[in-house]
């Protein structure tokens, strides 16, 4: 068993008392230096230790004052058997506490423990977690506003063609109304001429419906070359005569398709030179600001176009209604 540290400094003192310092050899002189070193009252002022009454003086020194190396040997044993005794009676419980529970003693006491740490980390998972989805959240509406916002500024524009009459115009002469716009040639064998017809009902439509203003329809040719205004003011025609057919330069026809993102390709010419030209099928809605609403694809019927539009131009004057 090691010895404890106030153990061993009481022992070094009672080394240096008893074996570093040489006895004088006047035996009159060594009863009183070994007094004075034995002394309890001393040990007590320097190292706070309190010795027994039972003293090393008691057993070393004989009556005459004799030096008795065997006295003085049992006097050392006495004062080191003192001493530890003494320091063994004041740490006996600390010494007979458990090595595992004190350690468990200390977890418990310890003011973070696994079990915190697993529910702090829990928590700033789902906090992370949390702020992600706010975040995505907002980016994904940001991303739908910029969409919208970009379909409004990406698709319609003006344009300047030459109507079926043979005059010049420019889409800016239709501000104030409302027109529906579509993209088709003459020779087309079946999609234009069943597009046309319901376009064409729609109009009837909305002609009969007192709450809505006049549409204009509009016809814009994806066959500049064949299609010149006389071919087109026969063929609006055979249609409605609130029709009108818009005809230009190549350059002039592919700005307009560019601005309304139509696709338009002439096929390889036959013997007869005849041709049949792809393009896409699309219906398009133009407020009197000049500004694209909506679209209307091959699969709509004429009701729902309708409906649509109807839903559409009420929406704008509630809007302008507010603007003041």
């Amino acid at each position: 068993m090691g010895l404890s540290v106030p153990f061993l400094d009481v022992c070094c003192v009672c080394s240096r008392l008893f074996l570093r310092r040489p006895f004088q050899v006047a035996h009159a002189n060594f009863g009183t230096r070994f007094t004075y070193y034995v002394n309890r009252m001393h040990l007590q002022k320097e190292i706070g230790l309190k010795l027994p009454l039972s003293s090393c003086l008691t057993e070393a020194k004989r009556p005459s004052g004799c030096f008795n190396p065997a006295a003085i040997s049992r006097a050392r044993i006495l004062a080191v058997t003192s001493c530890s005794q003494m320091f063994s009676t004041q740490q006996q419980p600390h010494d007979h506490m458990p090595p595992k529970k004190k350690s468990i003693d200390q977890s418990k006491k310890s003011p973070i423990s696994w079990k915190t740490l697993l529910i702090v980390a829990g928590l700033g998972g789902a906090f992370a977690i949390g702020m992600h989805m706010v975040k995505k959240e907002k980016e994904e509406e940001i991303k739908k506003s910029r969409t919208k916002q970009m379909g409004k500024a990406l698709l319609g524009g003006d344009w300047t063609l030459t109507d079926h009459h043979g005059n010049r115009r420019s889409s800016k002469e239709f501000r104030g109304q409302w027109i529906l716009i579509y993209f088709g040639f003459t020779n087309c064998p079946d999609i234009c001429p069943e597009e046309i017809e319901k376009i064409v009902r729609v109009i009837n439509q909305t002609d009969a419906d007192k709450d809505l203003p006049e549409i204009q329809p509009i016809v814009i040719t994806v066959d500049p070359e064949r299609d010149t205004p006389e071919a087109l003011k026969e063929y609006c025609g055979e249609f409605s005569p609130r029709l009108l057919g818009f005809t230009g330069t190549v350059e002039e026809i592919t700005a307009a398709t560019r601005a309304y993102r139509v696709y338009f390709s002439a096929g390889p010419k036959d013997e007869d030179n005849d041709y049949i030209v792809d393009h896409s099928i699309i219906s398009y809605l133009v407020n009197p600001h000049g500004e694209f609403v909506d679209y209307f694809g091959q699969n709509k019927t004429s009701a729902e176009i309708y409906k649509s539009i109807k839903l559409h131009i009420s929406s704008y004057y509630v809007a302008e209604k507010k603007r003041g």
